[in-house]
């Protein structure tokens, strides 16, 4: 066994060697991204067995010791493996013969509970659909939605970071949207035309929860695509003052012209009615974070997180904690799918059908 300080200069030289393998793995990436692109553009389908066959016989050969063979053949298998799994994030699928395909448009989506509660109200309502998640980058949006409808998608969500981004490729928009200014659905029956159904969700859960809107004072935390959805709800619903709490107050103040604005630094909750944290800050993976310290949030009258992974963020577990009632985003996320299937299925649904999905996810199933 060779001597301590042998050890770590091997394993000194095992992590400069992975150091190197990790910058050549992401320019590996960078060139299966374009071939991603490509097949995209052109329609190929995304395993090539001949291909990948001819990967490993070439990476093979190149090996000079055959006690290795095996283990990089294990190696590489798996990075094919990885290849075609970034490819496939990046190309829809063709539609399976019968079936309508919807999805979520955003960049990071892996946390998303969409997919299984519009998958419950296709099975409740005996739509044989699929719903994907889609991830892109800003590039992508140009020909984003002429490539979605060509494999026959009828439509789609829109999140963070796209909900302002998109309305540039849309033909037309809902009256909520145009006002708002940000567009979470977009529906490809006629044309490509874009929705807000934040609104109504937000606003259904507020009637869930019995928090009264009339006469508050209000702060609202971010100022996205999420917190103008928010802000048009509470001013429309009788709200006496609302402030945009932001980490850049300035830019606020041009985003929302008329409405006080706070730097986020500095912001004490007490004497709100109601706050409202649009940010995604506290969401999966980074879970550990609040936008608020416990000491700031003190006084406010309700709490309502729009993060719903995980249940319990850590500004809620700050809400319990000073008995202050709070809510997370869950209902909301629930209500607004439920409205965005309304306006695809052209058909007023059942609200009990937010409750059956919210119940399914709660079990984990």
């Amino acid at each position: 066994m060779p001597p301590k300080e042998n050890l770590n200069d091997i394993r000194k030289g095992i992590d400069e060697v992975d150091e190197a393998i990790t910058r050549l793995l992401e320019k590996r990436m960078d060139h299966v991204r374009d071939v991603a692109e490509y097949k995209r553009r052109t329609g190929m389908a995304i395993l090539d067995s001949s291909r990948e066959q001819q990967v490993l016989d070439r990476i093979l050969s190149q090996v000079k010791n055959p006690e290795y063979r095996e283990s990089i053949k294990a190696v590489y298998t798996e990075i094919l493996k990885a290849s075609r799994e970034f490819q496939s994030k990046r190309i829809p699928r063709a539609p399976e013969s019968g079936r309508a395909k919807y999805g979520l448009v955003g960049e990071k989506l892996s946390h998303s509970l969409s997919p299984a509660i519009h998958s419950l109200f296709f099975k409740e309502l005996g739509i044989d659909a699929e719903y994907d998640l889609i991830e892109v980058k800003p590039e992508d949006l140009p020909e984003l939605l002429e490539i979605l409808k060509s494999h026959g998608y009828l439509g789609v969500n829109v999140t963070i970071p796209y909900k302002k981004e998109i309305i540039g490729y849309l033909d037309s928009l809902s009256d909520e949207a145009l006002h708002i200014g940000a567009v979470n659905t977009i529906c490809f029956a006629d044309g490509y035309r874009g929705y807000n159904t934040d609104y109504d969700g937000f606003g259904m859960a507020f009637e869930e929860y019995d928090v009264k809107t009339e006469g508050s004072i209000c702060a609202v935390l971010g100022s996205g695509g999420a917190a103008r959805a928010v802000v048009a709800y509470l001013e429309d619903h009788g709200a006496s003052g609302i402030t945009i709490v932001s980490r850049d107050p300035d830019s606020a103040m041009m985003k929302f012209p008329g409405l006080s604005c706070a730097d986020i630094s500095g912001f004490r909750a007490h004497g709100y009615d109601i706050l409202v944290n649009t940010t995604p800050v506290g969401m999966h993976p980074d879970v550990s974070r609040s936008p608020l310290g416990k000491e700031q949030i003190e006084g406010a009258g309700f709490i309502m997180d729009l993060v719903y992974n995980p249940a319990e963020t850590v500004l809620l577990r700050y809400a319990e904690e000073l008995n202050i009632p709070c809510a997370n985003g869950l209902y909301m996320l629930a209500a607004q799918a439920l409205r965005s299937e309304e306006i695809w299925q052209g058909r007023k649904l059942d609200k009990a059908l937010i409750h059956k999905a919210i119940e399914r996810i709660r079990r984990g199933t």
